[in-house]
């Protein structure tokens, strides 16, 4: 049975509790579609200390909507977990704007999930990630 309704949204609860992307302000860019991707503020540990943000910060994010677009995929048996990742900075974000970044399932094996995400600031592509996920036992 694939996640879907209750059981999506509470994984993707699980997902931003975690303590790196709750203290990074990741969140849903749509409460009703968790797979729509997520946002965060250029503020806190989400600045790099020089006007812009952070790269691991950058990455949190990236890794969430991945997470996020691979859910509707998943039974209620299964997890994912990232054992390949490339990302490329492409701009910067000031401080005080917010972030979106969107992931997209490309391809979805019995054990392996390949996903694409893009985080955009005001319109512009600040990184892209190519995200390879191993598919496992939840829980």
């Amino acid at each position: 049975m694939l996640l879907t309704g209750e059981a999506l949204t509470a994984r993707a609860s699980q997902a931003l509790a975690v303590p790196l992307q709750a203290e990074v302000g990741v969140r849903l860019l749509d409460e009703s579609d968790p797979p729509a991707g997520v946002w965060f503020t250029v503020d806190g540990l989400a600045y790099n200390g020089f006007g812009g943000v952070h790269a691991a910060a950058l990455q949190t994010a990236l890794e969430v909507a991945a997470y996020l677009a691979l859910l509707p995929q998943l039974t209620v048996d299964e997890h994912a977990i990232t054992h390949a990742l490339s990302t490329q900075l492409i701009a910067g974000a000031p401080v005080g704007e917010r972030v979106e970044a969107r992931g997209t399932l490309d391809r979805r094996g019995k054990r392996t999930a390949f996903l694409s995400v893009v985080a955009s600031c005001d319109g512009r592509t600040v990184a892209r990630g190519q995200l390879t996920k191993s598919v496992v036992p939840f829980g």
